[in-house]
This record gives structure tokens, C-alpha cells and sequence, in this order.
């Protein structure tokens, strides 16, 4: 079976050199095996660094986009233009050690559809990560873990596996880093086997993060709400609803004592509330019921794309 490995790089002149050299090292423990890098714009000297590094070798691709488009349209430039059985996308900075690539791939073997390299799992570790910023990931993949139903501890990484099935038969739309939550969503919205085995994720040696992290810990809260939109309308919902009620007790309270004045403006305050409570609830249940189509149109998709390429 051949392996792609798909690497998206950013301004990455600092590890051009030493990550390409260490993953197509691992990689020539198989027969056959490509690397494609994709430049996603960068702006320093990434393009010729790649550029030259393999102009002496026939396995290794460079695509370049003109701009800086992000992670997941990088990723899918990669999709499209590899030609392997078995698909490996990695991080250019070696935060994730490119030796337990062999690792995810033997797993993909064993009848698995997706392999994730997991530093949350039990088993997974990580080393030199700020304590912020590994609070705010775990917890960040806790909830967006949660949207998604299927107990899966590290879903926004991006070191893991796929079958070319898998790949061909998504249609894939985001740029950003929430392509990898929702290359999970829409695979097992299908019915595609997913699996994590234990890795470490290591902080970054050189050069600086491209990943501006608030920004994509937003992103992620966001795609949680729109796989499970009761999560948002629910907690707004029933919190307004609560407002609402605790609001007509003290009013009948009022009322018992008889100090209920009707013209108060807290009577129109709790109808309000109790009202837009029920409302942004009903609105979340309408949401839900958008969601699951969604899925199901999912997997329209994937038997239309899987029947059009028994056709060709």
C-alpha cells in the first residue's frame, strides 16, 4: 500500500530542513511512499528551502499556494494531489515524533478508516507546553469531543491516518484548523471506523507558532454549536427560563402576601423571560433536528461519491 504524507507549511524555514529530512528517513521503511508539502504563502525562505531539498528526489512534491489560505485548505491541496492508499498529515515542526507515523499506519491496516495520534488519551503525553495553553487545548477537546459523541479525547490535532475511502468520499470545506474536527464529524456521521493510539506532543523548537490560539479555541466552541446547537441554545434557554420562573415565584409570593402590585414592571419581565425562554429552546430543538439531516445528507454524499468512482 503507498503512503502520503501530507505536511502544510507556514513560514517554517527554521525545520524545512530537519523535518523533511527526519519524516522521509521513517518513511523508507516502506516500499512505497510520497511526501507532499504544501507552502501555504509563506512569506520567508520556506518555498526555496523545499525547493531544493528535493529537486534530487522523484518522491517528494512542493504545491504552493500564493496567499496564506490556512491549515485546512493546505490539507486539502494535499489530498488532492496525492495518490496514496493510506493518507498521513503531520505538523512541519515535528511537535508530533514523525517515527510513530509506521505506528497510525499499521493501525489503518488492521481495518481501521481513521488513526489519531493522541497526546490526551490515556497513555499520550506532553512535554514542554505551556500550562495556559494545555489547560485551555484539554479542555477545548473535551467539549468539542463531546459535540461529536464519540468519546474521542484529541480532536483537533492534526497528526493521524486515513484510509483514501475516507478522504475521497467527505466533501471537506474549511480552511482553518477545524477542518480536523470536521473531517471526525462528517466520518462518523458515515459510519467510519475512528480509533486514537497514545502519542506525545512536544512544544515547538523553532520558529514561532503559526496558530493564533484564541482565535481558533473560538473556532472550535463555535463548530461544538453547530454539531450540537442544544449545547448554545440550551444553557441560553433554560438559563433565561430559570430568570423567568424565579421571577413569577416572588411575584406569587406577592401575591400571597398581598403586596402584588399588577402595573409593576417585573410582571412584564417575567413573561418575557419565561416566553423567550421557551422560545430559544424550542429554536435549539429545531437546530438539533437541522444537524441530524445534515448527517444524513453526509451520507447521500458519501454513496454518491463512492458510486461515481465505481462508475469512472
Amino acid at each position: 500500500m503507498k503512503i502520503s504524507v501530507i505536511i502544510p507549511m507556514y513560514n517554517e524555514e527554521e525545520n524545512v530542513t530537519k523535518t523533511l529530512n527526519e519524516i522521509d528517513n521513517v518513511l523508507k521503511s516502506f516500499d512505497d511512499y510520497e511526501i507532499i508539502i504544501v507552502d501555504d504563502g509563506s512569506s520567508d525562505n520556506t518555498f526555496k528551502l523545499v525547493h531544493n531539498f528535493i529537486s534530487d528526489k522523484n518522491n517528494l512534491f512542493l504545491f504552493k499556494h500564493e496567499i496564506n489560505m490556512g491549515m485546512g485548505k493546505a490539507i486539502r491541496t494535499g489530498f488532492e494531489n496525492s495518490s496514496g492508499d493510506i493518507l498521513v498529515t503531520i505538523d512541519a515542526d515535528l511537535s508530533y515524533e514523525p517515527g510513530d507515523i509506521p505506528k497510525l499506519v499499521n493501525k489503518i491496516k488492521e481495518s481501521n478508516d481513521i488513526v489519531i495520534g493522541s497526546q490526551y488519551m490515556y497513555g499520550g503525553k506532553t512535554e514542554n507546553i505551556p500550562f495556559l495553553r494545555l489547560f485551555i487545548s484539554k479542555i477545548a477537546n473535551k467539549i468539542v469531543g463531546y459535540s461529536l459523541g464519540d468519546n474521542i479525547s484529541t480532536v483537533t490535532g492534526v497528526f493521524r491516518a486515513y484510509k483514501r475511502e475516507v478522504i475521497d468520499s467527505l466533501e471537506l470545506e474549511s480552511n482553518g484548523t477545524e477542518i480536523n474536527p470536521e473531517i471526525l464529524s462528517k466520518a462518523s456521521a458515515v459510519g467510519f471506523k475512528i480509533i486514537e493510539i497514545p502519542v506525545k506532543l512536544k512544544g515547538r523548537e523553532l520558529g514561532e507558532s503559526k496558530i493564533r490560539f484564541r482565535a481558533t479555541t473560538i473556532s472550535h466552541l463555535l463548530f461544538t454549536f453547530y454539531e450540537k446547537p442544544m449545547v448554545l441554545f440550551g444553557l441560553v434557554g433554560l438559563f433565561i427560563l430559570l430568570i423567568g420562573i424565579i421571577s413569577a415565584i416572588y411575584l406569587f409570593y406577592q401575591f400571597i402576601i398581598g403586596s402584588l402590585d399588577p402595573n409593576r414592571p417585573l410582571m412584564l419581565f417575567m413573561v418575557l423571560m419565561i416566553l423567550s425562554g421557551i422560545q430559544i429552546l424550542i429554536f435549539g430543538f429545531i437546530a438539533t433536528q437541522i444537524s441530524i439531516l445534515r448527517k444524513e445528507i453526509y451520507l447521500v454524499q458519501k454513496e454518491n461519491k463512492l458510486i461515481g468512482k465505481k462508475l469512472k
